[in-house]
C-alpha cells in the first residue's frame, strides 16, 4: 500500500448479507487516519540529513503530530556515522520530533560506523531515545546474507557489558587511550 492513503470506498449498503450492511456504510475518514499515522506506518523513507544527524521527513499527508513510545520507523541511511547520531522526524518539513539520540539496544552511544550509507534501519522510539534495532551493512552484525559477522578493530568509546550479556569480537582490537571496556561480572567478552 502507497503512503499516505487519500480515500478509501465506503460504501456497502446495496451488498447482501445475513447483518445488515448498512452499518458499513460510513466515512472512513478515521481508518485513513490510523493509516496515515506515522505510529502506523511500516514503509521506509530516504533519510535527508547529515551523517551524524539522520532526518526523515515523510510526506505531505501523514497526520501525525508526536511520536509515541513504542512508534517503529524504518529509513534507508544517507550516511555513514562518525560517532554518536540523533534523529529528527519530520512530515512535510515541518519537524514533529527534534533531534532525539540514537542508541544501540545495550543503551549506549553509537560509535564511527554503527550504521552505513545505503544500508535500511529500523528504530523504535523509547519515550526518550530512539534504538536502533537488528543490523545493517557494517559495524554491529550480520552481513553476506547472516554468514559473516563483522565488528569495527577499534574501541573509541567507553562500554560496559550489560548484566546477562556476552560479547564477542574478531581482533586485533585496540582500545583508545583514555576508554575502558568494563565486563560486568557473570558476563564474557571473546576475542579470537
Amino acid at each position: 500500500m502507497t503512503k499516505p492513503v487519500s480515500s478509501a470506498a465506503y460504501t456497502f449498503a446495496t451488498q447482501t448479507s445475513t447483518i445488515p450492511l448498512s452499518y458499513l456504510d460510513t466515512n472512513f475518514g478515521q481508518v485513513i487516519s490510523d493509516l496515515n499515522d506515522l505510529n502506523n506506518y511500516s514503509n521506509y523513507v530516504a533519510d535527508t540529513g547529515t551523517a551524524n544527524n539522520i532526518v526523515l521527513n515523510y510526506p505531505s499527508g501523514i497526520t501525525t503530530s508526536t511520536i509515541a513510545t513504542g512508534c517503529q520507523l524504518q529509513f534507508i541511511c544517507a550516511n555513514t556515522n562518525t560517532g554518536s547520531v540523533s534523529i529528527t522526524v519530520q512530515v512535510n518539513g515541518s519537524t514533529i520530533l527534534a533531534s532525539t539520540v540514537l542508541l544501540t539496544e545495550a543503551g549506549t552511544a553509537l560509535t564511527n560506523g554503527t550504521i552505513a550509507s545505503g544500508a535500511i534501519y529500523s528504530v523504535i522510539y523509547n519515550g526518550t531515545n530512539w534504538i536502533l534495532t537488528g543490523t545493517g551493512a557494517t559495524g554491529t552484525g550480520a552481513v553476506a546474507s547472516g554468514a559473516i559477522y563483522i565488528n569495527s578493530n577499534n574501541i573509541t568509546t567507553n562500554y560496559t557489558f550489560p548484566s546477562g550479556y556476552n560479547g564477542e569480537s574478531v581482533g586485533p582490537i585496540t582500545i583508545a587511550t583514555g576508554n575502558t571496556v568494563t565486563v560486568t561480572t557473570g558476563c564474557r567478552w571473546v576475542i579470537l
